[in-house]
């Protein structure tokens, strides 16, 4: 199973004065690669007001 977890920056900082984030994960077909999850973030980044800082692309394999 795959995953990708997309972390943005609203510009915004809170009480501390830390930056505010927002995170936000989707599932992806098994069949995607670095560069899919890299243009999937991409396209998911310029539908939104905020700036993108961090996407991975998560490969979770059932143990148990």
């Amino acid at each position: 199973m795959k995953q990708l977890r997309l972390v943005w920056n609203t510009g915004l900082l809170d009480e501390d004065g830390d930056p505010i984030l927002r995170r936000g994960t989707l599932a992806v077909e098994d069949t995607v690669t670095n560069a899919d999850a890299s243009q999937i973030a991409t396209v998911l980044d310029s539908l939104t007001g905020y700036a993108l800082q961090e996407a991975y692309l998560v490969i979770t394999e059932q143990i148990y």
